[in-house]
């Protein structure tokens, strides 16, 4: 009798088979020329699905690179032995093109298409949730990293497991930098957009602001992508409110800001999360002195489980493999997704799912994210600490580490400075 993965299997072979002609073109070689063919059996074949096109390209940038070069240390050291045989890993990338849909139905592809024994994915929840509900469908192993611990936690999950942080600590980080510019008290201005991500954090600042004394103001949810913030603008500025927090896509945070200068209106602090991970963005629309979560900077003390690298290194290496002249926050979380499947693989020492998750559900190791541990809901929370980004005389940009709260040992290298 078929059950338990069979089934799935079955499913899932029949979803792609409907779908092939149209995602043939979405699982391509990656970059260092490895073919998506049925010769790789003698690897373990570790499928990634990412944003490679379209509205959040920004976030995927890099990470094929930095996966590569996390998985290329485990084969230079021998591979791993799973099931009694000694294998080195192979990745297939596959690109979600930006949209949700598209992205579940690449992971579908590559699971009945190319066989990939684990999945990995990363860059919002509109990669993270659709790729880890195809694995649940298929029985697949299925490793995420930073997306919102509550955004991805919103369905149960079997076989798919996150390392990410929760919006409690990107409001810590928040607090951080609202004490450091001198507000203690006063009403914030929330923006938040009409999507999951947005009422999560709407619900989650509304409790928080009340308990640390603040008080909210909401101008309203917003629909991804609007270009027309008037009318919030001006309940923000007729409500005078000194700070103005929120969660926004980096494309949506520029059009809101330059609304925002252009109005006259300056908030004493301004801390935006996931819109200011990019310098090229904070650098398009003038966002001097914006503060921000920093979800991994070169400064964090840890080391690699794979190599002994330290994160300064290892954001060496990001320059090196990206061309990059800065090194993106989401290098540290590319690279620890690698480093939570080594972990895992080494204990489980096998691709049966049941000991694979057997080897999750115990995982306890230090990354260069930190220490990651699931829970019972298999997601693990990471610690962040407060960024500001500085527009320097010489027309370059800079993020300094303003608040070190949630790690100590990470080191402060600014004041904090307030907006002009």
């Amino acid at each position: 009798m078929w059950k338990g993965r069979t089934i799935r299997k079955i499913v899932a072979v029949v979803l792609a088979g409907l779908m092939t002609g149209m995602l043939l073109t979405a699982c391509t070689e990656n970059k260092n020329g490895q073919q998506n063919a049925a010769d790789a059996e003698d690897y373990i074949k570790v499928g990634i699905v990412i944003p490679q096109t379209g509205v959040l390209t920004a976030f995927g940038a890099g990470t094929e690179e930095m996966t590569q070069y996390a998985l290329d240390q485990i084969n230079e050291a021998g591979g791993l032995e799973v099931d009694g045989t000694v294998k080195k890993l192979k990745l297939f990338v596959g690109d979600s093109q930006s949209e949700p849909e598209k992205a579940r139905q690449v992971a579908q592809q590559m699971i009945s298409g190319q066989n990939v024994d684990v999945m990995l994915t990363s860059h919002t929840a509109d990669t993270t949730v659709p790729v880890s509900e195809a694995c649940e469908e298929a029985g697949i192993l299925c490793l995420s990293v930073d997306t919102p611990d509550e955004a991805w936690a919103a369905s149960d999950h079997q076989y798919s497991y996150h390392a990410g942080f929760n919006t409690e600590n990107e409001l810590l980080c928040f607090l951080d930098a609202w004490k450091a510019a001198g507000v203690t008290s006063g009403k914030i201005g929330v923006m938040h957009a009409d999507d999951a991500e947005g009422q999560a954090m709407m619900a989650a600042i509304t409790a928080f602001a009340a308990a640390y004394g603040y008080e909210i103001c909401d101008p309203g949810a917003y629909t991804p992508g609007t270009s027309n913030y008037s009318a919030m603008v001006r309940r923000l500025k007729e409500e005078d409110c000194e700070i103005v927090a929120g969660v926004m896509l980096t494309s949506d945070f520029g059009t809101f800001y330059r609304k925002l200068k252009a109005s006259g209106y300056i908030p004493e602090v301004c801390t935006v999360a996931k819109a200011a991970l990019f310098e090229e963005d904070v650098a398009a629309v003038g966002a001097d002195r914006l503060c921000s979560e920093v979800w991994w900077t070169t400064e964090y003390p840890y080391v690699s489980s794979i190599s002994g690298e330290s994160c300064e290194e290892i954001g060496q290496q990001w320059l090196k493999l990206t061309k990059d002249s800065y090194v993106s926050a989401l290098a540290g979380y590319d690279y620890a997704n690698v480093e939570i499947l080594y972990q895992i693989l080494k204990e489980a020492k096998s691709l049966d799912i049941e000991k694979l998750c057997a080897a999750a559900d115990t995982l306890d190791t230090e990354t260069v994210i930190g220490r990651v541990r699931f829970n019972e809901q298999h997601y693990s929370v990471q610690s962040l600490v407060t960024g500001q980004w500085i527009y320097n005389e010489d027309g370059t940009w800079s993020r300094y580490i303003i608040a070190n709260t949630q790690v100590p040992d990470c080191p402060v290298t600014s004041e904090f400075r307030k907006i002009k």
